[in-house]
């Protein structure tokens, strides 16, 4: 899971970098929305299951 961040971070930087120079890909922005959305749904069902044992 610890790489499974690493690298949505790093796509999130790359996409902050862009930004500013008007490079602004909307399904770009999709994707990683939706990736982080999995991401932060994997790790509430994580705490669940932890706070369960």
């Amino acid at each position: 899971m610890a790489s499974a961040m690493l690298v949505l971070q790093q796509d999130l930087a790359d996409e902050a970098r862009r930004i500013p120079a008007g490079d602004v890909d909307t399904a770009r922005l999709r994707r990683l929305a939706a990736d982080t959305e999995r991401f932060a749904s994997a790790l509430r069902r994580f705490g669940w299951l932890a706070s369960r044992a």
